[in-house]
């Protein structure tokens, strides 16, 4: 396996090189910024379909420049370009919440033709690398449905490995069956690195969460409808991925796979927004058909929403009617974009990785000694703290947050103008104690700040609430992995 990983990294090396030479049925997707702006006639429709009854003739007239503007924002490479150019933005008087909603809107994006094309790019750290298949009737100005598919590893533990031309031809195959089976919706698919799989290492992790990241600039994504999907080793990246990075999916369909560590089962609060729809047959001689039990056992004893078939007979992987019908469960999910509940718990101090749609955590009051996890998978080390936090978010009421938490020592609540009245206090409870209560001020700069952060477009908030414990003693205890006894799994919510 050692000379089969280098040989591939090797081939990733020479990836740029090779696909640029690639037959027609591959298209390479230019870089941003190199295509034509939108029409100002196109782009006003596009404002006017996402603004509804926000968009008034006064606001009209100004929102092209800030369109404009918003691209050099987030193309500017330094910090100090970018705090000059958001304060070109507020200057052109434009509500927070109105640049908030448009700010998923690309001014460069193209009328692309149905087919398959492919990504390979250098952005900050990261080799972004994947292909993606645009459906027929494809139109820029409507917000599409987005498949994320893992391919498995089983293609690629061939020697010698693959060539770029074989990736090539695989992953066009690949996308065009998905295309032809499921005609609405974009599919992407990330090019595996067989060293790293798909993680739990950084790298690995990003090889995913960056395409996806990165796409929302080539194609008009709709963020409430965003689906991952694997099969097998790619099942526990999948489970991986969505507990990690929650904000981002409206389901996933995890089969034959799991996730048995004990900084992924300690997570699994933050899944109350995402459908899992999970498959696993009961004779799976390759993966244990308690993987997905035990999971499935935690889904419904936290009252989440699950949808679980298993089999007798099928074997390690669904024949194809029973793909379609899981897959049709998962895109039968839209995803509420601010829900009233947010539910979040680790032990990780990476920032990005304590992030929930509109709750942020930044520091644990007692973190306990740090240590560095040995990952079995993937190059690298994973660094967890001795204890854990948690914390349950709730929006009860108009202009009202409770919240639950343990062992916190400061977080932030985000909150735009679908979820308060800019106009009212605020106020916000733990465990029926005021920890806020007054005004926030919509603000753009912080709207701007977040995307860099969350991703542009995903979400937007215009508002914070920073929530700070000071020298309150905390309730900890060291993490622990949940227990399987005769078959039945004992889990305690870390609330």
């Amino acid at each position: 396996m050692k000379g089969y990983a280098g040989g591939m990294r090797r081939f990733l090396l020479t990836c740029a090189l090779v696909l640029t030479g690639m037959g027609h049925a591959t298209r390479a997707a230019q870089p941003a910024g190199e295509e034509q702006p939108i029409p100002k006639q196109v782009l006003d429709a596009m404002d006017r379909k996402e603004l509804g009854n926000l968009y008034t003739p006064a606001v009209a007239g100004k929102l092209y420049d800030a369109h404009v503007l918003m691209e050099k924002y987030f193309t500017a490479q330094q910090a100090k370009d970018r705090k000059a150019i958001a304060a070109q933005i507020k200057a052109t008087g434009i509500d927070a919440n109105i640049l908030g909603r448009l700010v998923r809107i690309r001014l460069y994006w193209s009328e692309l033709e149905a087919g398959v094309y492919y990504v390979n790019e250098r952005i900050g750290p990261h080799d972004v690398i994947y292909f993606f298949g645009v459906p027929k009737g494809y139109d820029r100005t409507k917000a599409w449905p987005m498949v994320i598919k893992l391919p498995g590893t089983h293609a690629f533990e061939v020697k010698p490995p693959p060539t770029a031309q074989q990736v090539q031809e695989w992953y066009t195959g690949w996308i065009q069956d998905e295309m032809r089976a499921h005609p609405d919706a974009v599919v992407m698919m990330p090019l595996l690195n067989i060293s790293e799989i798909w993680g739990p290492s950084y790298k690995g992790v990003n090889s995913v969460i960056q395409p996806m990241l990165h796409i929302g600039g080539r194609a008009n994504i709709d963020p409430a409808r965003v689906y991952l999907m694997g099969q097998a080793m790619s099942a526990h990246a999948t489970w991986n991925l969505a507990l990690h990075f929650p904000t981002y999916f409206a389901a996933i369909n995890p089969m034959a796979g799991g996730a048995s560590l004990p900084l992924q089962r300690l997570r699994m609060i933050g899944l109350g927004n995402i459908r899992a729809v999970v498959w696993h047959d009961a004779e799976d001689q390759n993966v244990k058909v308690e993987s997905s039990r035990e999971l499935v056992a935690l889904l419904k004893q936290l009252k989440y929403d699950v949808d679980y078939e298993e089999t007798k007979g099928v074997g390690h992987a669904p024949d194809d009617g029973l793909a379609a019908r899981l897959y049709g469960k998962m895109r039968a999910k839209t995803r509420e974009l601010y829900p009233k509940q947010v539910g979040l718990a680790s032990n990780r101090p990476d920032t990005l990785l304590n992030r929930n749609d509109w709750v942020q955590v930044y520091q644990m009051m007692a973190p306990g000694k740090e240590k560095k996890a040995r990952i079995v998978y993937g190059t690298g080390t994973i660094v967890l703290q001795e204890n854990s936090y948690s914390i349950i978010a709730t929006m009860t009421g108009p202009n009202k947050i409770e919240f639950t938490c343990k062992n916190m020592e400061s977080l932030r609540f985000y909150v735009n103008d679908q979820m308060v009245d800019f106009s009212r206090p605020v106020t916000v409870t733990m465990y029926g104690r005021p920890k806020f209560s007054g005004m926030v001020q919509p603000s753009v700069e912080e709207m701007l700040a977040d995307q860099l952060f969350l991703g542009r477009g995903w979400r937007y908030y215009t508002g914070v609430i920073d929530i700070d414990f000071g020298t309150a003693q905390p309730e900890t205890r060291p993490t622990t992995r949940p227990t399987t006894r005769k078959g039945t799994i004992e889990y305690t919510p870390p609330n």
